[in-house]
């Protein structure tokens, strides 16, 4: 075994440990139910009357290469967005995480990336419901235990120097809609602060206004694994008429000269999902900056 891959692997038995000791922080289920329609903290665009292009802020952007993929790995796991997972990337240096965000069937909202991977890796059947009830009992991977929307604001509130990136995975408006409605009423609760911490995703140009009408969001990422109808000119184009700086693409579609184009209209381009550090270098050689990662240490 490596030296760098026994130090990750001890330091993530060590995490697992505490965790299991209670020693940092006490996971609590929600089970209650959310009302419908949370009330939204703004309703109105980002400042009355503005339009875009919106002034964003990505001074994140520039404290580290590394996004921390769905928490980031542990224990050779990824896709967790665990708690576990949460707490090791932080003790190894990540500051932004990326989370994906699912709807239960009972209204609960979890970082969750996918219903069929977390009933396989809970090792339940194909037919188990996706409620809050059995997330809350059936770990991932047999060691790891679910986030809710509660629960991660609760992170937020207690690191103030994490920054959470979005990944809320649908593209229908009134999806969206509830999703963001989540997260906002969950930090009215505890911490409206935190929502200055959130970096949006959005998966295309119209999902733009549509976030901001919800709250004036300090930092947005175009990533377009979602959006057939993106090309480097258009990119471009929107980029400059709304203000959002980073771009994420999939490493497979980062070729050189579309890298060149963005960079040379000074837009930060991230990719996704790397695991090398000579991908990585590969890729910052090209003008990229920003790097999803599960296993790469800042």
């Amino acid at each position: 075994m490596k030296p760098r891959t026994l130090i990750i692997t001890i330091i993530s038995i060590i995490a697992i440990s505490i965790v299991a000791a209670g020693g940092f922080f006490i996971l609590s289920q929600s089970q209650s139910t959310p009302e419908a329609t949370p009330k939204l903290l703004n309703q109105s665009p980002a400042t009355p009357g503005d339009q875009p292009p919106y002034n964003f802020d990505y001074s994140w952007a520039d404290t580290t290469p590394y996004i921390a993929h769905a928490f980031g790995g542990i224990l050779g796991d990824i896709y967790t967005n665990s708690y576990e997972a949460f707490l090791l990337n932080y003790q190894l240096g990540h500051r932004v995480f990326e989370v994906d965000f699912l709807l239960t069937d009972d209204g609960q909202m979890y970082a969750v990336h996918d219903i069929n991977q977390w009933r396989e890796e809970a090792g339940i059947p194909d037919d188990t419901s996706f409620t809050s009830e059995n997330i809350a009992s059936a770990l991932i991977a047999g060691k790891y235990h679910a986030v809710d929307i509660t629960q991660l604001i609760e992170f937020m509130h207690e690191y103030p120097d994490i920054y959470i990136v979005t990944d809320t995975k649908h593209t229908e408006p009134d999806r969206i809609a509830t999703e963001f409605n989540h997260i906002i009423a969950a930090a009215t609760d505890i911490d409206n602060s935190v929502l200055d911490r959130f970096i949006v995703q959005i998966y295309y140009p119209d999902m733009l206004d549509q976030v901001m009408t919800f709250y004036p969001w300090k930092s947005v990422i175009y990533t377009l694994y979602a959006d057939p109808n993106w090309t480097p000119e258009n990119v471009i184009e929107f980029a400059k008429s709304s203000g959002v700086n980073v771009i994420t693409i999939w490493e497979g579609h980062a070729k050189e000269d579309i890298l060149k184009q963005w960079t040379d209209a000074n837009l930060r381009v991230a990719v996704h999902t790397l695991n090398n550090l000579t991908t990585v270098n590969h890729f910052r050689s090209l003008g990229a900056t920003i790097f999803y990662t599960d296993f790469l240490i800042p």
